[in-house]
């Protein structure tokens, strides 16, 4: 039976585990496509995702952490003989991030729901999915099918988070998603990882745009966030004492006001107070009113 949804969300579901110098180890739900999902859930969204976890117990607890969220997990698959992908992630220094590899990559475009099937105002896909096939032409696929949704794209970019450590080769992968995506989010870390630390926000979300996305927001940390829109590029206030910390709060709560029918300028302003109040990164409590 058809499902009108508010947000269809393609991607990467799994674990992080987070380790704390003096509170040690802790697990939270990972995954972009997994926290972005579960952000526009807590904001209120009808959400369902489409993603692979592996038939182990990691698998198990990050469905759970979904499904209590009210998520719909009709098009998340487990993987009998695959690991799901864990996220190991130290707090004090996110760039020594490092990666267990599981089933999310091993998502095909044929377990996506049709069009017909899946209505949604917003198709948000997470740009780890872009690294290797067969997840990278099921999460294009995802962004070139959304006006059949009726609705629009979006793309998490991760560029820092794609396999490749070369930014010219990691930019050709992008382009066919950029190309489908509507709306682009990214942070400071993409920005060094496509265009070395020299470049701004601003210019990095100019050169996003140009390579196909009408809207481009991008967190810069402490300096606040950046927005592209018709052509101009705005710097946003109210500045943050500190960088988010869930770098996946920012985006849902922008997406959460473009599917919504907000101004994308006072979206992007609201979606910097959200990921302020966000002291934690992991699952949000709903409910959550911004």
């Amino acid at each position: 039976m058809p499902v009108e949804l508010d947000w269809f969300t393609v991607g990467d579901v799994g674990l992080e585990v987070r380790d704390h110098a003096r509170a040690g180890r802790g697990v939270i739900l990972g995954g972009a496509a997994a926290r972005l999902a579960a952000h526009a859930a807590a904001l209120g969204m009808r959400v369902a995702i489409a993603g692979k976890v592996g038939d182990d117990d990691a698998g198990g607890q990050a469905s759970q952490q979904l499904r209590a969220l009210g998520i719909d997990l009709r098009w998340l698959r487990r993987a009998p003989g695959l690991r799901t992908t864990i996220w190991h992630e130290p707090p004090e220094h996110p760039e020594s991030w490092r990666l267990e590899r599981g089933a999310d990559q091993a998502l095909r475009l044929d377990e996506l729901p049709s069009p017909t099937l899946a209505g949604a105002r917003l198709t948000v896909v997470s740009g780890f999915s872009l690294s290797v096939e067969p997840a990278r032409s099921a999460a294009v696929w995802a962004l070139e099918t959304a006006e059949r949704r009726r609705g629009r794209s979006a793309l998490l970019l991760e560029a820092d988070r794609l396999w490749s450590t070369n930014a010219r080769v990691a930019r050709r992968v992008l382009e066919p998603a950029l190309a489908a995506a509507y709306s682009v989010a990214m942070n400071a870390n993409d920005t060094r990882a496509l265009f070395g630390p020299r470049v701004t926000a601003k210019e990095a979300a100019r050169s996003i745009a140009e390579a196909g996305p009408r809207v481009v927001y991008v967190e810069d940390g402490e300096a606040g966030a950046v927005l592209y829109e018709s052509g101009r590029v705005q710097p946003l206030s109210p500045r943050a004492d500190s960088p988010p910390a869930d770098r996946f709060a920012g985006p849902a709560a922008f997406w959460k006001g473009l599917a919504t029918g907000t101004a994308p300028r006072k979206a992007a302003l609201t979606a910097i107070e959200y990921a302020a109040s966000i002291r934690r990164a992991g699952v949000p409590r709903p409910p959550v009113h911004v």
